[in-house]
Protein backbone atom coordinates (compact mmCIF):
# COMPACT_ATOMS: atom_id res chain seq x y z
CA UNK A 1 0.00 0.00 0.00
CA UNK A 2 2.72 2.47 0.93
CA UNK A 3 4.76 1.87 -2.23
CA UNK A 4 1.65 2.63 -4.32
CA UNK A 5 1.16 5.96 -2.53
CA UNK A 6 4.86 6.79 -2.92
CA UNK A 7 4.70 6.10 -6.66
CA UNK A 8 1.61 8.30 -7.03
CA UNK A 9 3.30 11.09 -5.06
CA UNK A 10 6.29 10.80 -7.39
CA UNK A 11 3.99 11.49 -10.37
CA UNK A 12 2.95 14.79 -8.81
CA UNK A 13 6.54 15.72 -7.99
CA UNK A 14 7.93 14.85 -11.43
CA UNK A 15 5.44 17.26 -13.02
CA UNK A 16 4.57 20.30 -10.89
CA UNK A 17 6.64 19.64 -7.79
CA UNK A 18 10.02 18.56 -6.57
CA UNK A 19 12.47 18.08 -3.71
CA UNK A 20 14.96 20.75 -2.74
CA UNK A 21 17.44 21.05 0.09
CA UNK A 22 16.74 23.45 2.93
CA UNK A 23 19.93 23.65 4.96
CA UNK A 24 20.30 19.99 6.07
CA UNK A 25 16.69 19.09 5.41
CA UNK A 26 14.63 18.18 2.36
CA UNK A 27 11.64 20.25 1.30
CA UNK A 28 8.90 18.46 -0.65
CA UNK A 29 6.83 20.94 -2.65
CA UNK A 30 4.07 21.15 -5.25
CA UNK A 31 2.59 24.07 -7.22
CA UNK A 32 -0.63 24.11 -9.22
CA UNK A 33 -3.70 26.28 -9.83
CA UNK A 34 -6.29 23.52 -10.18
CA UNK A 35 -8.25 22.93 -6.97
CA UNK A 36 -8.99 19.26 -7.72
CA UNK A 37 -5.37 18.44 -8.54
CA UNK A 38 -4.26 20.15 -5.33
CA UNK A 39 -6.79 18.15 -3.30
CA UNK A 40 -5.58 14.91 -4.90
CA UNK A 41 -1.95 15.79 -4.13
CA UNK A 42 -2.79 16.61 -0.52
CA UNK A 43 -4.73 13.36 -0.06
CA UNK A 44 -1.72 11.43 -1.32
CA UNK A 45 0.66 13.38 0.91
CA UNK A 46 -1.59 12.89 3.95
CA UNK A 47 -1.79 9.14 3.33
CA UNK A 48 1.99 8.99 3.70
CA UNK A 49 2.66 11.58 6.42
CA UNK A 50 -0.63 12.37 8.13
CA UNK A 51 -0.15 15.96 6.97
CA UNK A 52 -1.48 17.98 4.02
CA UNK A 53 1.45 20.39 3.96
CA UNK A 54 1.66 24.14 4.44
CA UNK A 55 -0.21 26.08 1.77
CA UNK A 56 0.44 29.59 0.48
CA UNK A 57 -0.76 31.41 -2.62
CA UNK A 58 1.75 32.81 -5.08
CA UNK A 59 1.39 35.95 -7.15
CA UNK A 60 0.58 33.96 -10.29
CA UNK A 61 -2.45 32.37 -8.61
CA UNK A 62 -0.84 28.99 -7.95
CA UNK A 63 -1.14 27.23 -4.63
CA UNK A 64 2.26 26.31 -3.20
CA UNK A 65 2.23 23.29 -0.87
CA UNK A 66 5.37 22.39 1.05
CA UNK A 67 6.50 20.01 3.75
CA UNK A 68 9.89 19.27 5.28
CA UNK A 69 10.25 15.51 5.75
CA UNK A 70 13.65 13.84 5.47
CA UNK A 71 12.34 10.30 5.86
CA UNK A 72 9.80 10.73 3.07
CA UNK A 73 12.46 12.33 0.88
CA UNK A 74 14.72 9.30 1.38
CA UNK A 75 11.89 6.98 0.27
CA UNK A 76 11.17 9.15 -2.76
CA UNK A 77 14.83 9.16 -3.80
CA UNK A 78 14.72 5.36 -3.84
CA UNK A 79 12.15 5.67 -6.67
CA UNK A 80 13.81 8.46 -8.63
CA UNK A 81 17.24 9.94 -8.07
CA UNK A 82 15.89 13.41 -8.82
CA UNK A 83 12.57 15.21 -9.24
CA UNK A 84 13.81 18.27 -11.08
CA UNK A 85 13.14 17.77 -14.80
CA UNK A 86 14.80 20.89 -16.24
CA UNK A 87 18.36 20.83 -17.54
CA UNK A 88 20.84 21.63 -14.77
CA UNK A 89 21.88 24.98 -16.28
CA UNK A 90 18.32 26.16 -16.98
CA UNK A 91 16.88 28.80 -14.68
CA UNK A 92 16.75 28.33 -11.78
CA UNK A 93 20.10 26.54 -11.99
CA UNK A 94 20.61 23.32 -10.04
CA UNK A 95 21.81 24.00 -6.52
CA UNK A 96 24.84 21.74 -6.91
CA UNK A 97 26.25 24.24 -9.43
CA UNK A 98 26.61 26.64 -6.49
CA UNK A 99 28.09 23.93 -4.27
CA UNK A 100 24.85 23.39 -2.33
CA UNK A 101 23.20 20.12 -1.37
CA UNK A 102 21.01 18.70 -4.14
CA UNK A 103 20.01 15.40 -5.68
CA UNK A 104 22.62 15.96 -8.41
CA UNK A 105 25.34 16.35 -5.78
CA UNK A 106 24.24 13.11 -4.12
CA UNK A 107 23.47 10.94 -7.14
CA UNK A 108 25.19 12.59 -10.10
CA UNK A 109 23.81 13.73 -13.44
CA UNK A 110 23.15 12.36 -16.92
CA UNK A 111 24.51 13.95 -20.09
CA UNK A 112 22.32 13.98 -23.19
CA UNK A 113 23.74 15.59 -26.35
CA UNK A 114 26.08 17.70 -24.25
CA UNK A 115 23.33 18.92 -21.91
CA UNK A 116 23.38 17.98 -18.23
CA UNK A 117 20.17 16.79 -16.55
CA UNK A 118 19.31 15.51 -13.06
CA UNK A 119 18.69 11.76 -12.84
CA UNK A 120 14.90 12.00 -12.86
CA UNK A 121 13.20 8.75 -13.80
CA UNK A 122 9.84 7.00 -13.74
CA UNK A 123 9.71 4.54 -10.82
CA UNK A 124 10.31 1.00 -12.05
CA UNK A 125 7.20 -0.19 -10.19
CA UNK A 126 4.89 1.36 -12.80
CA UNK A 127 6.26 -1.01 -15.45
CA UNK A 128 5.30 -4.12 -13.49
CA UNK A 129 1.70 -3.18 -12.68
CA UNK A 130 -0.86 -2.13 -15.30
CA UNK A 131 -3.07 -0.62 -12.60
CA UNK A 132 -0.24 1.42 -11.13
CA UNK A 133 0.93 2.45 -14.60
CA UNK A 134 -2.55 3.77 -15.39
CA UNK A 135 -2.74 5.64 -12.08
CA UNK A 136 0.69 7.19 -12.66
CA UNK A 137 -0.34 8.36 -16.14
CA UNK A 138 -3.62 9.81 -14.84
CA UNK A 139 -1.70 12.08 -12.46
CA UNK A 140 1.08 12.87 -14.91
CA UNK A 141 -1.41 13.72 -17.66
CA UNK A 142 -3.56 15.82 -15.34
CA UNK A 143 -0.57 17.95 -14.29
CA UNK A 144 1.58 18.03 -17.43
CA UNK A 145 -0.80 16.80 -20.10
CA UNK A 146 -3.91 17.80 -22.00
CA UNK A 147 -6.67 16.81 -24.34
CA UNK A 148 -6.53 18.89 -27.49
CA UNK A 149 -9.12 19.18 -30.25
CA UNK A 150 -9.23 21.86 -32.94
CA UNK A 151 -11.26 22.28 -36.10
CA UNK A 152 -9.28 22.50 -39.31
CA UNK A 153 -9.93 22.79 -43.05
CA UNK A 154 -8.40 20.58 -45.69
CA UNK A 155 -7.35 21.79 -49.14
CA UNK A 156 -10.92 21.40 -50.38
CA UNK A 157 -12.19 23.64 -47.59
CA UNK A 158 -13.94 20.83 -45.71
CA UNK A 159 -13.91 20.89 -41.92
CA UNK A 160 -12.40 18.08 -39.87
CA UNK A 161 -11.16 17.57 -36.30
CA UNK A 162 -7.55 17.29 -35.13
CA UNK A 163 -7.68 15.25 -31.92
CA UNK A 164 -4.82 14.62 -29.46
CA UNK A 165 -4.06 13.54 -25.94
CA UNK A 166 -0.62 14.81 -25.10
CA UNK A 167 2.00 14.73 -22.37
CA UNK A 168 4.60 17.46 -21.95
CA UNK A 169 7.96 15.78 -21.23
CA UNK A 170 11.12 17.84 -21.78
CA UNK A 171 13.51 15.65 -19.77
CA UNK A 172 14.94 13.20 -22.35
CA UNK A 173 15.10 10.19 -20.03
CA UNK A 174 11.55 10.76 -18.79
CA UNK A 175 10.41 11.26 -22.37
CA UNK A 176 11.80 7.87 -23.41
CA UNK A 177 10.49 6.11 -20.30
CA UNK A 178 6.98 7.58 -20.60
CA UNK A 179 6.87 6.51 -24.25
CA UNK A 180 7.97 3.01 -23.20
CA UNK A 181 5.29 2.91 -20.51
CA UNK A 182 2.56 3.90 -22.94
CA UNK A 183 3.69 1.21 -25.38
CA UNK A 184 3.77 -1.40 -22.61
CA UNK A 185 0.17 -0.49 -21.76
CA UNK A 186 -0.88 -1.03 -25.36
CA UNK A 187 -0.70 2.48 -26.85
CA UNK A 188 0.96 3.71 -30.04
CA UNK A 189 2.42 7.08 -28.99
CA UNK A 190 4.16 9.58 -31.24
CA UNK A 191 7.34 10.78 -29.54
CA UNK A 192 8.69 14.32 -29.96
CA UNK A 193 11.56 16.13 -28.28
CA UNK A 194 9.43 17.74 -25.57
CA UNK A 195 6.04 16.06 -26.01
CA UNK A 196 4.37 12.68 -26.43
CA UNK A 197 1.07 12.44 -28.31
CA UNK A 198 -1.76 9.97 -28.73
CA UNK A 199 -3.51 10.72 -32.01
CA UNK A 200 -5.06 7.44 -33.15
CA UNK A 201 -8.74 6.77 -32.45
CA UNK A 202 -8.07 3.48 -30.65
CA UNK A 203 -5.50 5.14 -28.37
CA UNK A 204 -7.71 8.09 -27.43
CA UNK A 205 -10.70 5.83 -26.77
CA UNK A 206 -8.50 3.51 -24.68
CA UNK A 207 -7.11 6.46 -22.70
CA UNK A 208 -10.65 7.69 -22.05
CA UNK A 209 -11.94 4.31 -20.85
CA UNK A 210 -8.89 3.16 -18.86
CA UNK A 211 -7.10 6.28 -17.59
CA UNK A 212 -8.62 9.72 -18.12
CA UNK A 213 -7.73 12.73 -15.96
CA UNK A 214 -8.19 13.53 -12.27
CA UNK A 215 -11.91 13.93 -11.72
CA UNK A 216 -13.15 17.53 -12.20
CA UNK A 217 -9.67 18.86 -13.05
CA UNK A 218 -9.91 21.64 -15.62
CA UNK A 219 -8.18 22.73 -18.80
CA UNK A 220 -5.74 25.53 -17.96
CA UNK A 221 -5.64 29.01 -19.42
CA UNK A 222 -2.93 27.81 -21.82
CA UNK A 223 -5.91 26.87 -23.98
CA UNK A 224 -7.48 30.07 -25.30
CA UNK A 225 -10.81 28.54 -26.26
CA UNK A 226 -11.36 25.64 -23.84
CA UNK A 227 -9.91 27.05 -20.61
CA UNK A 228 -12.08 26.21 -17.60
CA UNK A 229 -13.80 23.16 -19.09
CA UNK A 230 -13.30 19.87 -17.27
CA UNK A 231 -10.67 17.77 -19.04
CA UNK A 232 -12.73 14.60 -18.82
CA UNK A 233 -15.77 16.36 -20.25
CA UNK A 234 -13.84 17.49 -23.34
CA UNK A 235 -12.18 14.06 -23.61
CA UNK A 236 -15.65 12.45 -23.65
CA UNK A 237 -16.77 14.92 -26.36
CA UNK A 238 -13.69 13.97 -28.41
CA UNK A 239 -14.48 10.26 -28.12
CA UNK A 240 -18.14 10.83 -28.99
CA UNK A 241 -17.10 12.90 -32.01
CA UNK A 242 -15.77 9.84 -33.81
CA UNK A 243 -19.41 8.83 -34.32
CA UNK A 244 -20.89 12.35 -34.47
CA UNK A 245 -18.25 14.95 -35.44
CA UNK A 246 -20.76 17.69 -36.28
CA UNK A 247 -21.77 18.31 -32.67
CA UNK A 248 -18.17 18.91 -31.55
CA UNK A 249 -17.33 20.87 -34.70
CA UNK A 250 -20.26 23.21 -34.10
CA UNK A 251 -19.25 23.61 -30.45
CA UNK A 252 -15.65 24.47 -31.36
CA UNK A 253 -16.59 26.82 -34.20
CA UNK A 254 -18.66 28.86 -31.74
CA UNK A 255 -15.59 29.12 -29.50
CA UNK A 256 -13.31 30.61 -32.16
CA UNK A 257 -13.65 32.84 -35.22
CA UNK A 258 -13.22 31.11 -38.60
CA UNK A 259 -10.02 33.11 -39.12
CA UNK A 260 -8.45 31.05 -36.31
CA UNK A 261 -9.01 27.69 -38.02
CA UNK A 262 -5.85 25.79 -38.84
CA UNK A 263 -5.21 24.46 -42.34
CA UNK A 264 -3.80 21.13 -43.34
Amino acid sequence: MRIRQLVLLSAFLLTDGGLSSKEKNWLIYFRNKDAEIIKSFQRTLKSLTGKVGYVSERGDGTQYIRLVDNNLAEELFSLSRAYRTKACYNFPRCQHLSGKLSSCLLFGIINVDGVEYPKAQIPKEVFSSEELGNEFLKIYGSCDGAVSVVPARNKRGSLFLVRKVLFSVKHPQLNSQLTKLLKKLGYNPSQYKDQIRLTKRDDIEKFHSEIGFIDKSKISNHSIFLSGFEKNHILKMVVDSYENPKFLLDFLIKKRPSSRLIWD
